[in-house]
């Protein structure tokens, strides 16, 4: 299957977006939104999916060792329903536990800060996410 993939690192205000290339080898990172719900950001998804001809999406979820999930990751469930009731492209998820850390490393080896755009954090977040995406899908 070809076609873009957009990656997504959900959070409470903003929302991580990255995207493939049409041939699915390349990640890289997109846009923040700014969300006021779930309902906001699925809708700004859903154009951004139509304008990027994105075929899949994939959703990071924070998953945690052992059965008990996090309120993080209840709250990631939630926005995928809202998600998947606006658009027609499957979801997948991922665990990205450590995504956020390894994008804060990755600034800080870049030398930027984290402070001057906290958007990008989550950004890169979501280019991270995309990645393991990637190479889990396509060995």
């Amino acid at each position: 299957m070809q076609g873009r993939i957009l990656a997504i690192d959900p959070g409470g205000r903003r929302v991580g977006l990255a995207l493939s290339d049409p041939l699915r080898i390349i990640a890289s990172p997109y846009k923040t939104l700014l969300i006021s719900s779930n309902d906001d950001a699925a809708e700004q998804i859903s154009a951004i999916i139509q304008n990027e001809q994105v075929t899949e999406v994939v959703v990071g979820v924070p998953l945690r060792p052992g059965a008990e999930k996090s309120e993080q990751a209840k709250r990631v469930e939630v926005f995928i329903e809202v998600l998947k009731a606006r658009i027609e492209q499957p979801v997948y998820t991922i665990d990205e536990s450590y995504s956020s850390v390894e994008a804060e490393e990755s600034l800080h080896r870049m030398g930027k800060k984290v402070g001057d755009d906290k958007g990008a954090v989550d950004r890169i977040a979501a280019a991270i996410i995309l990645k393991q995406y990637l190479q889990e899908t396509q060995g």
